[in-house]
């Protein structure tokens, strides 16, 4: 390849602009779109309502000013009025706290959310005003005791504190009821917490991480014993008239049914299957049966076992899948073998 070949290359590479929309299938791209604006709506319908009752409010308390000689009289030295004009109020404070703040916090949960059920992942969702590049001002910090003894000019200097923090936060307040989030944003949130995976890669990484660790904060090892798999992992308990009762809750156990799931379906389940769920229960009672062998009818896997000194059985197959399942998902070093 030529210089002048090499460089227009370049300049071909250049040229592609990377963004967030090409980073998500379509589909994603429309959900995002439509939630954005859903959202901007919402947020328009908020100010609109709350500059009414504003206005009402201000039309009001000049209604009330202009009849105040003949509504207002005075017994026993306090002042009455015999009519009062009030109509819904909301202060600025408690508009922004329980609409435009709930908005927010709402969109990027729906953004963020639809994402992590999507793809079946775990991702902390981001405060809402560090993706609007907002931070409420800090209140000064002085005690009432130094204050009453400080010096005129030590006051002085404290209320042109205050007076700068009341201005800052309104400036601040005034901020967030005229802001509005971006969807890209929280993608841009996203690919940051993905480190570098795809969604996909992710997910694997979660399923494997989970089905491992359970393994491992578990008594023993594994064992393969031909096309059977036997974990360490429950604990059956005996109830009050001393039967057993094995509990499926425990989230290291649904960790390992999961990483079977996506094992068993090519990695393409990533939740446990909706059939297995009779096998995610408080707890199975020695009278149910739950000690018999059940056949899950499952492609690689085909029946679970378990017993009364904690073990758990999983029959697959074949040995070879029984060896790959505990070499890709059960091993601290972790396989790469294809399914």
């Amino acid at each position: 390849m030529t210089a002048m070949d090499t460089n227009t290359l370049l300049r071909k590479f250049d040229a592609v602009e990377i963004t967030n929309d090409n980073r998500i299938t379509d589909e994603e791209l429309l959900f995002c779109r439509a939630q954005q604006t859903l959202y901007a709506k919402v947020l328009a319908q908020h100010c609109y309502a709350f500059d009414v009752l504003q206005q009402l409010n201000n039309e009001c308390a000049a209604f009330i000013r202009s009849v105040a000689d003949d509504n207002e009289f005075e017994t026993n030295d306090y002042s009455h009025s015999r009519y009062s004009c009030e109509y819904a109020e909301i202060s600025k404070e408690d508009f922004i706290k329980n609409r435009i703040v709930v908005t927010h916090e709402r969109f990027i949960s729906v953004i963020m959310g639809y994402f992590t059920e999507r793809y079946n992942i775990s991702m902390n969702e981001p405060e809402y005003e560090t993706l609007l590049g907002l931070k409420e001002p800090a209140k000064p910090e002085y005690a009432f005791r130094v204050y009453r003894d400080a010096s005129d000019e030590e006051r002085a200097a404290y209320e042109e504190q205050e007076r700068g923090y009341r201005e800052a936060m309104d400036d601040y307040r005034n901020s967030l009821i005229n802001s509005e989030l971006d969807y890209n944003a929280m993608l841009d949130h996203i690919f940051i917490e993905l480190g570098g995976s795809t969604f996909v890669e992710r997910a694997d990484q979660e399923i494997k991480e989970g089905s491992r660790k359970a393994v491992s904060w578990r008594r023993g090892k594994p064992e393969i014993k031909n096309k059977r798999v036997v974990l360490g992992i429950l604990y059956p308990k005996k109830n009050w008239n001393g039967e057993y009762v094995v509990d499926l809750s425990d989230e290291h156990y649904r960790a390992v049914l999961r990483a079977l799931a996506y094992f068993d379906s090519m990695k393409q389940a990533k939740e446990i299957y909706p059939g297995w769920q009779e096998y995610v229960a408080y707890g199975k009672r020695e009278y149910e049966g739950i000690f018999e062998s059940h056949e899950v009818h499952g492609t690689k896997v085909l029946a679970f076992k378990y017993y009364k000194n904690g073990k758990f059985e999983i029959t697959f197959d074949s040995h070879a899948h029984a060896r790959q399942f505990t070499e890709d998902y059960l091993s601290s070093e972790g396989g790469d073998g294809d399914d």
